[in-house]
């Protein structure tokens, strides 16, 4: 576009993007010309990939517990609403050390598209001068003390972009690593020659220096499916005993195994095994230690069931599995009222911890002709409900 607009009146723009942000940078045209009208203002929209998803929900769940990160865009903050969670991010250090404290927080050391799009970092001159001087030496004493003697995983950080080596080094270099992984595609040979300094962190790591060599998104894909994974075979494991002591056998041993299904449904499994409430992000990174909810699947599995989705198919009824320790079943399921879809509701919702009182859930909802089956979710049960129903 800028050729097209002054042709040989003007020197032609350099390919490498970095040329191109410094040049402009230089005559003080950075912010005015080519973010406001070369850059393409959707460059940083899109959907977002396995591994963005990966990210927003490990940090939800506090799985991980600091994230760095140098993009600019907003896909990880978009795959967290997505998962019903607010993902904090910060670009500096004193704004980052405002988030909520229960919170993974994101730090974004080039800048962000959405908090303060002129002042993203495109050019090696802007690390020397305001405000990108003073965001990057703010972040420094927050970065050492979030990252010190962490196992720290890396993904894709060996830029040939020198000024974004410049701007990790600067940051990571107070930084004492218990363990780095990294991951990357690229062949271990290149990292020291790409980023001296950082290939050091790595080096000087107390518990060693690992390459993971793949890509990012299918490594953290990966990663969010193992998490997901550990959670369900933790309460499956967790109701071997009572399965024992009920039946006088061991649960066959594919039975404490997580079922095979895609990370969404390992998602949406692990959510209801935590017992979120409809529209909540699954925030715990500790397996619930309740032996009913585990051996509630392990009897459903020794009935015949197998899984269907996020759910169990036990004789062509689809049922759901629920925690809800301590409640009250007609009030469970007027929380969870137009949960999912009608089209796609399982034929049984059982609420485990749940206790019913033969009250139907419309009482809750301000009255209505009583019933204990609803089109658009089922029929609810207890555990007992469903030892009776389901021959347990």
């Amino acid at each position: 576009m800028y050729d097209l607009q002054w042709g040989a009146t003007k020197t032609p723009l350099s390919d490498n993007i970095e040329t191109q942000a410094e040049f402009f940078f230089a005559n003080d045209e950075l912010q005015t010309v080519y973010l406001a009208t070369l850059i393409d203002p959707h460059a940083f929209a899109g959907r977002p990939n396995p591994g963005h998803f990966a990210v927003a929900d490990l940090m939800l769940s506090q799985a991980i517990q600091t994230v760095l990160t140098t993009n600019v865009d907003t896909l990880v903050e978009t795959a967290g609403n997505t998962l019903f969670g607010q993902i904090e991010t910060g670009i500096d250090g004193e704004r980052i050390a405002a988030l909520r404290p229960d919170a993974t927080p994101m730090l974004k050391i080039h800048g962000c598209r959405q908090a303060d799009w002129p002042n993203t970092v495109w050019a090696p001159s802007q690390l020397s001068v305001e405000p990108v001087l003073s965001r990057v030496r703010s972040s420094i004493p927050w970065v050492s003390h979030r990252l010190l003697n962490r196992d720290l995983v890396i993904v894709g950080y060996w830029s040939d972009w020198d000024y974004l080596n410049q701007i990790l080094t600067q940051v990571m270099n107070a930084v004492s690593p218990s363990r780095v992984i990294l991951v990357d595609p690229a062949e271990s040979a290149t990292f020291s020659v790409k980023a001296p300094a950082l290939f050091a962190l790595g080096e000087r790591a107390a518990n060693g220096f690992h390459h993971v060599q793949a890509s990012g998104d299918v490594f953290l894909a990966a990663l969010r499916r193992k998490f997901s994974q550990h959670i369900v075979r933790a309460v499956l494991h967790s109701g071997a005993g009572a399965y024992t002591d009920d039946v006088g056998v061991a649960p066959e041993a594919s039975w404490l195994e997580p079922p095979t299904m895609d990370d969404d449904q390992l998602w949406l499994l692990r959510r209801d095994l935590l017992g979120c409430a409809p529209n909540v992000p699954a925030t715990s990174r500790t397996p619930p230690d309740e032996p009913l909810l585990g051996v509630t699947l392990l009897k459903l599995q020794a009935a015949g069931a197998v899984a269907e989705g996020s759910c169990w198919n036990l004789d062509g009824k689809v049922i759901r599995v629920l925690r809800t320790p301590n409640q009250i079943l007609h009030r469970v399921e007027a929380a969870y009222d137009g949960d999912v879809a009608p089209i796609v509701a399982p034929d049984y919702v059982v609420a485990v911890g749940a206790v019913s009182r033969g009250l139907p859930s419309s009482i809750t909802r301000g009255g209505g002709p009583p019933s204990i089956a609803r089109t658009s979710g089922g029929s609810w049960l207890s555990y007992a409900d469903a030892v009776l129903e389901f021959g347990l």
